[in-house]
This record gives structure tokens, C-alpha cells and sequence, in this order.
């Protein structure tokens, strides 16, 4: 290995404040992939690879890549890319040379001619960290400019767009003044181009491209880049902690990301805040917690410090926002944003208003027409070769357009999804007693007027309008439908307004703007909102009886329907095809709901399968005991538990935010996705856990989960929750995203692994929905976590 470059036992390449990482990412429809350029610690550019277009979207073609190799032991590597469709085989190198490095594509063969002119290789510039910035580009300069405002020019067969450079030349150099995104590059062959790949796609970057030479097969492109190196530049140290501040009980422990060249840190202080001064509360010279993937780490213990007040943390150089220390944390804008901000907005089959500002207009009343047979859509769902309906094939099926929430930053309805928010939301109510009332829903006329009471739960409104998406597959064929989504790409993509996606008239065709619906039974699916129908009905009871009733009698002829047929288990979205698993939770739920002994030995019969997966059974076995009254069961129950309990608890202890996910999970498991959702999903199930066997699960499990959400987490110290806390994510992939920002109590999945070992939260950029998209299943489980936490230290 040369002096000025590192190979590291990842096989990245490393210098001062830089990182090179080579196709160890396999997401390039997420910008993850090929080449990627990190400096100081913040991925810049990335996805360089072969591409058959200038500005290629998600939607486009992939190549297929091979392994890294590395031939030599001078840190050379080397990939295989292969479009087969297209006949074009390439190796692309990467060859350290002193400070810069040396980029080369070969070719097997020259181009085919149809993609002369066309084919390129690529490197995508990250807009968050350019946008404003100047470059340099042979005689030409600039600024990378915030929105897109290049010349678009008509292609000689009238079908596509042509996007203009910004500037071409030989000799790039992006951000002179800032070296936190300074970055030369040099074609040693043929031309660069700068482009902006905005122009159809507002998630595009900006491209940095090369066009391969038609007849060309060796050094068809040649780079030189130099990254911008800094000698003994150390990353800062970020302190982790909640931006809401703490629970008066709650466990209370900052967590201070350290750069891992720092073997011995710093002392860290807590300061109360008083109306003319600050005093020393605490100060601790601090050890080494150890590393966690990328960084070190220590720890400030502070869970003795309960005197209501403000405070701030400091170390080294850095301060927190101020944040209360108090019993009250809770009670007011931390969960309370999501159910009266985020819910309303993604309500669908309504208009959502606030004030003076119309959130989204009456949408999707011409929900929806029966989908094509034999389908396969873009986005996941399938409809097989039958319809199970009485409906044809582009005919619309009554009882469609009511209740559901638009999904993540789409707007689809999928059940699975929708099954799960209405069960968690409708546990939230029971497990709590939430009784707010912030929001006016006038169903009957498809209106929500936001931040206007009504008189009635906004948790109940909310639960019942998912249940009304659940039912309507049953009231139209008898059956839970897969869901309903655009029906077409262009759709698919919209962004802005619901109201404009289609035209609320009801339009039967293969024309039709209407979307559609993908309805095969699917036993577990079924099993699955049998589990949030039967948990609904019972805290409908007393609100809404009439639709309560509805509730349980369709769970419980779905019931007897699904144990008196073949189970249905072709595969579809959004849902865990699992019928045996499934239906040990609408078990549960029913017989929590009914005493039934028929529930309770269905229930018991699937005793075996409980212990042997009890990470995702033993919650709903453990809220069924009073209602099993089984000794031999509970006794094996709770053998069971017990492991399970020490397993997280050590793998809590292996994490240094608390929460059970280690290191080496999260590089076997390698998530494309942040994992706050799943912690989220976990917290659910292990209040319930706490209550059931207090003596084996802690209470500190789930206040550890809600500070990862609110700030304890990997990369930044901002709250994934919109709005919420001092400092928050307030860019992120919504429905909104093509403004830059956000949906207050929007809940997004956090930090994402970019293999090999670093975690990253990219902001300000709302476009990677990996790691800053809304789902309504993950703002469910966050208010029933908030409230969990707040009820376990009110005790």
C-alpha cells in the first residue's frame, strides 16, 4: 500500500478526512453503489458507475456487477459491469497514485452502436452538499444552483429531452473555498460534463459524466480524482442525546460520538439553566465505551439529575439545545404532533385543512377499478390469475373510497400496513386511555379541519377511518383486498397534492385515471386484520357501537371462513405471508375480545410454534395468559422469556445507545433502510413484555428506543421525528418533499449503513427514502412508545 493511501481490512481506501468507497454498496436505485466519495465523514458523491443514459432515475436499467477484486497489493481494485440487454461488457478500475486516484473503464468490445453517444460513466454529486457552492471547470465557473434551471433542448426523434451541461471541460474542481466538499477531477481522456439530473426527477443529483467514444475498449474513460485531503483533520465530537429532554425518572445517559482516532475523551458537563445564569450540575471525566461500526464512543450517565428545570450539555466545544429535565416532558408536543399533525394529512378520501392552509384537497373518490388479471405492478403487488371479486377486470368496485391513510411518501394503500397502524393505534388507546381532542374529522362529508376540536378522541376518529379501509374489501367481495395504488408510473411519481392525481370521477377502461385495486384473498393478510378488527371493536365499544359490532363480526366469519377453506398463500405486498403466524395474532386478539374458548384452543394449539419464535409471538402469548389459564404453558412461556430477555438485555449492553442491535447485526444484516422503525415495532411488543414479567424485562429497554428516536442515534443528533425537539429533521420524504421539508410528527426510519461500517443520516436532502421517509406504520408504534415511556415512569 502507497504512503499517502490506506487499504483497510474493509478494502476501503482511506486518507486524512477522506474515504473511498468501491461498489460496496448494492442500492444504486437509492444512490448506493459504485463509486462513492466520502469526506469528513459525509458521503458527497457516489453511484459512479456505467450508465446508458446521462440523467438515469430509479426506474432505469442496472448493470450487474461483480466482486471487487484486487489484483495487486498496491491497493488497485477492479469490478465487472455487464448490461446483457445492451451487449456491453466493461472492468472498471480504481488505482491509487500518490495523493489522487486513477479511474479507468476498459471495455470488452466497442460499443453496439445504438449506444454510441449514449453510454457514459457517471458520478453523482450529492445536491445537499453542493447546491449554493461554486466550481471550477477549465475556463468555465459557477454555482451549483438550488433548483434546477438548465437549458432542456428536444431530441431528434421528439420523445425524450436533451438536459444541457452546466459546463464541460477537461479539469473540474467543485467547491475551491470549502473542503468539505473541494473535490478535482481530471479526464485524462474524452471530456467531462456537469450536469444536473433534476430536470425529470426532483430525487436526482447532480452528474458528473464522461461519454464513451464509439470504436473505444481500453482507458475508454480515464479519471483523475483527488479528494480533498486533510493531515490530522479529526471528526468532532457530536453529543448524542434526546431533543426533548427526560423523564424526572426516566434513565438519562448522553452519548458522545467520538472521530476513532480518540482513545481517551473528554470531561462532559450538565449545566442548569436559570433565568440569569447557568450552574454545574455534573461534570465527569469520561472512559472509553469502546467502537460502535465507524466512530468511538463514551458515555455521561446523568439518571440522578431529577429536579425539574432546563439544562444543557456540554463537551469540548459543543453544546446541546437547552432541554427540560421534568415529569411533564411528555404531555405536550412530543407525541401529540403526530396524531394531530401527521395523521390528518395522510388521511385519504378527504380534504385536510388547518387554518388558512389546505394541506391536500378531496382526493381519490374514484377509488378504485378492479385490476388487470395476471399483473405484475412496478411497486410490488401482483394480481393473479383470478380476481376472487365479482368484478371484471377495469370495473370499478363499490365501497373503495373511504377511510385509509396515504402510506410513506407515497399514496397507496396497502392492508398490511394499514392493518398495523389501526392495531397499534387501537392498543394505544386501550393499553392509555388517550382522549385528546385536537381535530374535527366530518366523515360523512370527507373533511378534517385540523387544530379544531369536535368532541370526540382523535385517536378513535383515526382508528376508525383505518377501519373503514379494512372493511371495504369485505363489504364489496367478502374478503380483505392487498390495496390500492396508481395504476400507472407517472402517477406512481406524482408529487404534491393528492387531489390532482386523478379526477374523483369514477372511469371504468384501461384508460382511467382511477386507481387500482389488487384484491386476491390471502390467508395470512386476512389473519392479519382479523387482529386489528378484533382489537378495534373494543375500543370502538362505547363510541361508535354499530361499527364496533362490524368490526368483530367480520373478524369472526373471516374466522370461521379461513378454517373451513384451503388457505390462500400466493404471494403479494406489503404483508408477512406467514398464515400459521399470523393467525396467532388474530387468535390472541380474539379471544382477548371474547372470551371464546374456540380462540383459546387455537391459541394453545399453537403453543410450539410461540416458543420458538418468541421475539415475534411471545408479546401476544403474554397478554393472552389470564384468558389461557394453561400452568404447563405459562411455566414454558416464561423459560422462554427469560432467555429472550437476557439475550436483548445483552445486546443492549453491546450497543452504546441502549438499544439491542449490534454492531455485527448491523453489518451481517446489512439494512438498506434506517432500523428506528423496527425498534419502534419492538418497544410495542416489549411494554407489554414489562408488564406481563417486570422482573425480567426493563423498563430502561423502551426509554432507550424513544432516545434513539429523539436524537441518541448514529451520524447527527437531530430527531427523526419532524418537529419534535429542539432540533429535528425538517427535510424529509413526504408527500411535501419536493418542497425541502416536512410534515410535522412524520417519523422517518434514521441513520442507513453504507457498507461497509458507516452510518449516515443525509441532510439537508429529503430524496433518500431509505433514510428519511414517513410511514404510518412507524408513527403509530412512536406514540404508543411515547406514551409507554411516560406511563412506566409516571408509576
Amino acid at each position: 500500500m502507497t504512503q499517502n493511501w490506506n487499504l483497510t481490512p474493509y478494502e476501503t481506501l482511506e486518507a486524512p478526512a477522506v474515504t473511498i468507497l468501491f461498489y460496496h454498496n448494492k442500492y444504486e436505485e437509492g444512490k448506493q453503489g459504485g463509486l462513492e466519495i466520502l469526506q469528513q465523514s459525509v458521503r458527497i458523491a457516489g453511484n459512479g458507475n456505467l450508465r446508458l443514459s446521462a440523467d438515469p432515475d430509479q426506474w432505469h436499467s442496472l448493470p450487474q456487477n461483480s466482486q471487487r477484486r484486487l489484483p495487486g497489493g498496491d491497493g488497485a481494485m477492479e469490478v465487472d459491469v455487464t448490461y446483457p440487454e445492451a451487449g456491453i461488457q466493461a472492468t472498471v478500475r480504481l488505482t491509487p497514485e500518490g495523493q489522487r486516484l486513477r479511474l479507468t473503464v476498459d471495455l470488452a468490445e466497442p460499443l453496439p452502436a445504438d449506444w454510441a453517444g449514449k453510454a457514459s460513466f457517471n458520478l453523482e454529486l450529492m445536491p445537499g452538499a453542493f447546491m449554493g457552492k461554486t466550481y471550477l471547470l477549465d475556463g468555465a465557473f459557477g454555482q451549483f444552483p438550488r433548483e434546477f434551471t438548465s437549458a432542456v433542448v428536444q431530441t431528434p426523434d421528439a420523445a425524450a429531452m436533451s438536459i444541457q451541461p452546466i459546463a464541460s471541460g477537461k479539469h473540474l474542481i467543485t467547491a475551491p473555498d470549502d473542503p468539505s466538499s473541494k473535490l478535482e477531477i481530471e479526464a485524462l481522456t474524452n471530456e467531462l460534463a456537469l450536469l444536473d439530473g433534476r430536470a425529470s426527477s426532483q430525487n436526482g443529483w447532480f452528474i458528473l459524466r464522461s461519454l464513451i467514444p464509439a470504436g473505444a475498449t481500453r482507458s475508454a474513460v480515464e479519471w483523475a480524482i483527488t479528494p480533498y485531503r486533510i493531515p490530522g483533520w479529526v471528526r468532532p465530537p457530536v453529543i448524542l442525546f434526546s431533543q426533548v429532554g427526560y423523564h424526572a425518572h426516566q434513565r438519562k445517559v448522553a452519548v458522545i460520538e467520538l472521530d476513532s482516532q480518540v482513545k481517551t475523551p473528554a470531561t462532559a458537563c450538565l449545566f442548569r439553566v436559570e433565568a440569569h445564569e447557568e450552574r454545574l450540575v455534573k461534570s465527569a471525566q469520561l472512559s472509553l465505551w469502546g467502537s460502535y461500526l465507524c466512530f468511538n464512543y463514551a458515555q455521561f450517565d446523568f439518571s440522578e439529575v431529577t429536579q425539574p428545570g432546563l439544562y444543557v450539555l456540554e463537551y469540548e466545544d459543543k453544546r446541546t439545545p437547552v432541554f427540560p429535565i421534568g415529569p411533564q416532558v411528555y404531555q405536550q408536543g412530543v407525541w401529540q404532533p403526530t396524531l394531530e399533525d401527521f395523521f390528518p394529512i395522510q388521511m385519504c378520501h378527504m380534504e385536510v385543512r388547518h387554518g388558512y392552509r389546505v394541506w391536500h384537497g378531496l382526493c381519490h373518490m374514484d377509488d378504485a377499478l378492479q385490476a388487470p388479471l395476471n399483473h405484475r405492478h412496478f411497486d410490488g403487488y401482483l394480481q393473479h390469475e383470478t380476481s376472487d371479486t365479482p368484478f371484471e377486470p377495469y370495473q370499478p368496485i363499490p365501497h373503495l373510497n373511504q377511510g385509509g391513510w396515504h402510506d410513506a411518501g407515497d399514496y397507496d394503500l396497502a392492508a398490511g400496513s394499514q392493518a398495523h397502524t389501526t392495531h397499534t393505534l387501537a392498543l394505544a388507546r386501550e393499553a392509555f386511555n388517550v382522549d385528546s381532542d385536537q381535530t374535527t374529522v366530518l366523515a360523512g362529508e370527507h373533511r378534517v379541519i385540523m387544530h379544531l376540536p369536535d368532541g370526540n378522541p382523535d385517536i378513535l376518529q383515526q382508528v376508525a377511518h383505518g377501519v373503514e379501509n379494512l372493511l371495504s374489501g369485505y363489504r364489496a367481495a367478502g374478503h380483505s383486498f392487498t390495496g390500492i395504488i396508481e395504476n400507472n408510473l407517472r402517477q406512481y411519481v406524482h408529487l404534491g397534492d393528492p387531489a390532482t392525481m386523478t379526477d374523483n370521477r369514477v372511469s371504468p377502461g384501461p384508460g382511467s385515471d382511477d386507481r387500482w385495486a389488487f384484491t386476491n384473498r390471502n390467508t395470512a393478510l386476512e389473519y392479519q386484520v382479523m387482529t386489528a378488527l378484533a382489537a378495534a371493536s373494543r375500543v370502538l365499544h362505547g363510541w361508535n357501537n354499530a361499527l364496533a359490532q362490524e368490526c368483530l363480526d367480520t373478524a369472526e366469519r373471516a374466522w370461521d371462513f379461513e378454517h373451513n377453506h384451503p388457505p390462500a398463500t400466493q404471494p403479494n405486498a406489503y404483508f408477512w405471508n406467514n398464515p400459521e403466524g399470523q393467525a396467532i395474532g388474530a387468535a390472541a386478539e380474539l379471544l382477548l375480545t371474547t372470551g371464546h374458548e374456540t380462540y383459546r384452543q387455537a391459541l394453545l394449539s399453537h403453543a410450539d410454534r410461540v416458543l420458538e419464535n418468541i421475539p415475534a409471538f411471545g408479546w401476544m402469548a403474554a397478554r393472552a395468559l389470564p384468558w389461557l389459564k394453561d400452568e404447563a404453558f405459562s411455566r414454558r412461556l416464561r423459560e422462554a422469556l427469560t432467555q429472550h430477555a437476557r439475550d436483548i438485555a445483552e445486546s443492549a449492553r453491546r450497543n452504546p445507545y441502549g438499544v439491542p442491535y449490534t454492531d455485527e447485526t448491523w453489518r451481517k444484516q446489512s439494512p438498506v433502510w434506517g432500523v428506528a422503525w423496527n425498534f419502534l415495532s419492538n418497544a410495542v411488543k416489549w411494554y407489554y413484555l414489562h408488564q406481563a414479567y417486570p422482573d425480567l424485562y426493563s423498563r430502561d429497554l423502551l426509554s432507550a428506543i424513544l432516545g434513539y428516536v429523539l436524537g441518541c442515534h448514529p451520524a447527527s443528533n437531530a430527531s427523526l421525528v419532524s418537529g419534535v425537539g429542539a432540533h429535528s429533521l425538517t427535510s424529509a420524504y413526504g408527500i411535501n418533499r419536493a418542497d425541502w421539508t416536512h410534515i410535522p410528527g412524520g417519523v422517518v426510519s434514521g441513520p442507513a449503513l453504507i457498507r461497509p461500517n458507516y452510518p449516515e443520516l443525509l441532510d439537508p436532502f429529503p430524496f433518500l427514502w431509505q433514510q428519511k421517509e414517513y410511514v404510518i406504520g412507524g408513527a403509530a408504534d412512536y406514540i404508543f412508545t411515547v406514551l409507554a415511556v411516560e406511563g412506566l415512569h409516571k408509576e
